[in-house]
């Protein structure tokens, strides 16, 4: 049902270049990596093992049937031995055996269960990948569409200039060569137009590819950004321990391999099983004719059932368990590394982001208290420029001021913009604009 909904949604985008929001990127996303797959496919293949070793449990049950021929002393049903050249038997029965205490079994379930949560972890922490790369690049293209505003601003700016330019040079109050300065201006802002519609594509390709998407109307929603009222949000390291799955996973690894050593044990104690069977036979005598007994008769009369129960104690095993057992004391060492291992980055991940979350604060707000200095500066030296009291140079040297400053504070917008989302998102809350 769900393909079917994205089905119709992409056919529906074709169709009328209907924008995509950021929470149907990565929905779409999600459903078509090939990773989130291969995921998927480790979660059932855990389940079917899971339930494999629970089938254990369960009592081995066969039925059996042979017919054959005997030569020189054969056998009656009664197990009487006599002189018989030829003689025909035919058996027909039901087995039956179950293990009724074998501390493996056990083991190894608890085992494989652990082995089903680590992997639903990992297809998590993928998916958990795929949202922050699908978020990072849909901000890149925002911050691409809003530097490609700019760009053109700078020309609209400058086709002003050149118009003021012009009609001094015409009253022969500046050179010629004043015009030919911003005209080469001009020429240099449009290839920086240029670079900024390539860069825009180029971000559309990076998010279309890492969607599988092929459609030339692709567009995505431009949501409003408050910004002046987002706060940078506190993260308990202790409470993304028990949101996030990437310590989570690692710890189920290190349960499995406890579990999995206690399975190992198991090999130093005896298994006991309960056997049962019952089957019935057919006996045809060539020679002794006399003896013959009608087939139904027989099938009914020689029934035989059997109940039993086997214990296998283990004495000496080429010290194969005691070696199993060393290799799994190892094992697990090496895994309560790979869990601390994992919650270090953990840590160092979430101490940069709640850096990274400040710092580019502190940014914006300088950024944006440097855009409004310049546009002051550009009117000022622009309005001077007019009367006559500054060159051409200056009003391009405030003209390129103003337009690096409102670069950088786009910039410092959309880092601040993800890493408080980064925050958010380690906090178990969802990422959407």
């Amino acid at each position: 049902m769900r393909k079917l909904t994205i089905f119709f949604f992409l056919l529906q985008t074709s169709a009328s270049g209907v924008t995509w929001s950021l929470q149907q990127c990565i929905a779409y996303a999600i459903e078509h990596n090939i990773q989130v797959k291969r995921a998927v496919i480790n979660v059932e293949s855990s389940k079917t093992s899971f339930n494999q070793a629970r089938g254990n449990w369960l009592p081995d049950v066969s039925g059996s049937l042979s017919d054959g021929f005997s030569f020189g002393r054969a056998q009656t049903n009664e197990g009487i031995y006599f002189e018989q050249n030829v003689t025909n038997s035919a058996n027909v029965g039901v087995n039956l055996e179950m293990s009724l205490f074998d501390g493996r079994i056990s083991s190894d379930i608890k085992a494989k269960k652990y082995s089903v949560m680590a992997a639903s972890e990992d297809q998590q922490k993928v998916k958990n990948s795929i949202i922050l790369n699908v978020a990072s690049l849909y901000l890149n293209i925002l911050i691409q569409k809003e530097l490609q505003v700019v760009a053109r601003e700078q020309i609209v700016l400058s086709d002003s200039l050149e118009k003021n330019i012009e009609r001094l040079v015409n009253c022969g109050r500046e050179p010629q060569s004043k015009l030919y300065e911003i005209l080469a201006q001009k020429a240099n802002e449009n290839y920086n137009l240029t670079s900024a519609e390539k860069n825009l594509r180029i971000a559309f390709l990076d998010l279309m590819q890492m969607l599988e998407v092929d459609d030339p109307t692709f567009d995505i929603e431009e949501p409003f950004f408050d910004i002046d009222i987002m706060t940078i949000p506190l993260v308990v390291f202790e409470q993304i321990l028990a949101v996030l799955p990437d310590v989570k996973a690692e710890k189920y690894r290190l349960n499995s391999l406890q579990k999995s050593l206690n399975m190992v044990k198991a090999s130093y104690y005896p298994s006991l099983f309960l056997s049962a069977s019952t089957s019935t036979g057919y006996y045809h005598y060539y020679q002794n004719r006399e003896l013959n007994v009608p087939f139904l008769s027989q099938l009914s009369n020689n029934w035989k059932s059997y109940v039993g129960l086997s214990m296998n104690i283990p004495i000496f095993n080429r010290l194969e368990a005691h070696y199993n057992v060393k290799l799994s004391k190892i094992q697990i060492r090496q895994q309560e590394m790979e869990v601390e291992n994992a919650r270090k980055t953990l840590l160092k991940d979430v101490q940069r982001a709640q850096l990274n979350a400040e710092v580019s604060k502190q940014r914006y707000t300088a950024a944006n208290l440097s855009v409004q200095m310049s546009e002051v500066l550009y009117r000022h030296v622009e309005e001077r420029f007019r009367v006559g009291h500054a060159t051409s140079f200056d009003l391009q040297q405030a003209k390129n001021n103003l337009e690096k400053s409102l670069s950088e504070r786009i910039q410092a917008k959309y880092e601040f913009i993800f890493n408080v989302k980064i925050l958010d998102f380690y906090n178990g809350k969802e990422i959407k604009f």
